[in-house]
């Protein structure tokens, strides 16, 4: 995995364009996007987002094109993380940390 380009969106969180096809032929030239917040959630488990920590979490985009425009948009604050659910690529109850 490579990063390929960071920076924060408008409201402060971490975020990340990454590159997996060297490790993942399947996927696409840096489609991911990840971001750091704080969870607003918590969930059972050991290694389960935990409300107030920062936690990992990303979208899986079909292109760079793709991800790098959501990355200009949540940077410009023209966006947030929630308009990006379709993308989600965590599981499904992990939603409600962001």
């Amino acid at each position: 995995m490579k990063v390929l380009k960071t920076g924060k969106s408008a409201g402060g969180v971490d975020i990340q364009i990454e590159e997996w096809r060297e490790n993942y032929s399947f996927m696409p030239y840096g489609s991911t996007l990840a971001f750091y917040p704080e969870s607003k959630a918590t969930h059972k488990g050991q290694f389960a987002p935990k409300a107030g920590e920062s936690y990992r979490f990303s979208f899986e985009f079909p292109s760079n094109e793709e991800a790098e425009a959501a990355f200009t948009e949540l940077e410009s604050g023209n966006s947030t993380f929630t308009d990006y659910l379709k993308y989600w690529a965590g599981k499904p109850e992990y939603r409600d940390c962001i």
